[in-house]
């Protein structure tokens, strides 16, 4: 798919709604987690949720993540930056989901479903379903949550009812003959001015209280967790390090060195040696490495070549079993290694002490965030009330203290153009000459531009892309389809959620 469809998918998903006359309503509220979690009775299809099936859906989300299933996540608004409300987004949809593919019949099979388990990456190695690393998802994913294989496959049917109701609800999309045409405005040069307004200072003042700290850890306390580390002991067959062998030498000398290594977990497996005395006999010195989680990420860094080469090691320390087990031979660049488990800290809950930083940090930045928007959009207000007005660009901006920015000849769809101005460009592409576009989001805060012109179309912008243009604007048109089944469905399921001072 073409660049700005995949780098810029907001400003032309705004187009495309626009070229396909559909009306693209807000879907999801902006109820928050905590008030969903004050409240003993929410309810939806007339069936109430106590606070037990809201905590059990809150780890069916953080299972679907850890399962890779990032389109049942997007596509149930789950996705959001704001990690209160996509959880509250994704456990309503996601009920809704089950009510209306049950109400179309649609019922993945058991051999469905374990036939897409034994395709996902996460149960796989060299392209093969592995069961021990599906045994291993089980006791370290789905145990600590209370969950068991029942709950991942219900996981994993939900992904395939999804699959299921799209092709059902999207099967009318199907671009116009003067669609394509228009969709090219992507590709003509923009020059605009804009003004930014920043976030920076937002949080400047903002102050937390023990008791909002302490709330935000009882709602939530049930999915804060630690990750599980594990601390491993490690002997590294390797070239010396005055050694710079090349071609056949180097293939000679690293044959030898995955001989070594084979020779000394032999000497574990077939002569029962343990792992400090099997490396004395092999001359090897045994390095003990700090706990790291399954990334390869330690809370005290190591330093040298093997914490370098933590994240390719990493993933077979969690296939052990348990302390004493032994990995067979990892090749990680041009050395060897064997690793051998020491220690394993569990997934557990967080204390209030633990969660306080993390707590008070996203206090803050929940509270930033309101302060920035309230404060950007008094002052957005004032300018464009200035420009409404009368006043010049440069003049409504000089009132408000901002600073007047240009872009010129962008091309939102340019392959050279930068992210930054191709965000730029992108806000314009529902601009008249002359017209100023509303309240933007950017990493910096928001911006606001106005459209000075549009250039023509060079002919080498289009060259060879009008198919990736065609798919994905089709995409696009699919996607506003489901979004507008799904606002419907919620609508259709009596949400309520009473107000948290209610009874």
């Amino acid at each position: 798919m073409i660049e700005v469809f995949r780098k810029n998918q907001r400003g032309l998903m705004l187009l495309v709604a626009i070229l396909t006359i559909v009306s693209f309503i807000i879907l999801y509220n902006t109820t928050q987690l905590e008030q969903l979690a004050d409240n003993r009775t929410p309810s939806i299809y007339g069936r109430a949720l106590d606070q037990a099936a809201i905590e059990r859906q809150v780890k069916n989300y953080q299972l679907t993540l850890a399962l890779g299933q990032l389109g049942l996540i997007q596509k149930l608004g789950g996705a959001s930056e704001d990690r209160d409300m996509a959880l509250t987004n994704f456990i309503w949809n996601l009920l809704v989901l089950q009510h209306e593919s049950a109400k179309m019949g649609i019922h993945p099979t058991d051999s469905q479903v374990a036939a897409r388990i034994k395709e996902m990456e996460t149960f796989q190695t060299s392209g093969q379903f592995d069961p021990v690393k599906y045994s291993k998802f089980l006791a370290e994913q789905l145990t600590p949550r209370g969950f068991t294989e029942r709950q991942l496959e219900e996981v994993v049917r939900d992904a395939l009812r999804l699959e299921e109701v799209e092709k059902v609800v999207q099967a009318p999309a199907a671009l116009g003959s003067g669609e394509v045409e228009a969709t090219k405005r992507i590709f003509q040069p923009v020059t605009a001015s804009y003004v930014k307004f920043d976030k920076s200072k937002a949080a400047d003042g903002i102050t937390t209280t023990p008791e909002e700290i302490n709330s935000i850890y009882e709602q939530n306390k049930a999915n804060l967790l630690t990750q599980e580390t594990r601390g491993v002991e490690a002997v590294v067959f390797e070239l010396p390090a005055d050694s710079n062998p090349e071609g056949k030498e180097k293939v000679e000398a690293l044959q030898a060195l995955a001989n070594a290594a084979s020779s000394f977990v032999e000497s574990i497996s077939k002569e029962g040696l343990d792992f400090q005395k099997a490396a004395g006999k092999a001359g090897k010195p045994v390095q003990k490495i700090s706990p790291f989680d399954r990334t390869g990420l330690q809370e005290t860094p190591d330093t040298g070549a093997i914490a370098s080469a933590l994240p390719e090691l990493a993933p077979y320390a969690f296939q052990l079993a348990g302390p004493g087990g032994t990995t067979d031979v990892i090749q990680a660049g041009d050395a060897f290694y064997i690793l051998h488990l020491t220690a394993v800290d569990p997934v557990r809950q967080l204390t209030l002490d633990e969660s306080r930083g993390r707590i008070e940090a996203q206090i803050r930045a929940n509270k930033a965030e309101q302060a920035f928007a309230t404060s950007a959009n008094s002052a957005f207000n004032a300018f464009k009330a200035a420009i409404d007005g009368g006043k010049s660009f440069a003049e409504a901006a000089a009132a408000q203290n901002l600073e007047v920015q240009k872009i010129s000849n962008v091309i939102p769809a340019g392959k050279d153009t930068k992210p930054e101005d191709q965000m730029l460009a992108a806000g314009t592409l529902l601009l008249r000459d002359g017209e100023l576009s509303g309240l933007e989001r950017a990493p910096w805060g928001a911006f606001a531009i106005q459209l000075d012109s549009r250039g023509p179309i060079d002919p080498k912008e289009l060259e060879g892309r009008e198919t990736e243009i065609r798919e994905g604007l089709l995409a696009n048109k699919r996607d506003v389809l489901f979004a507008e089944w799904l606002r419907s469905r919620r609508e259709q399921a009596g949400i309520t959620v009473p107000a948290a001072n209610q009874g």
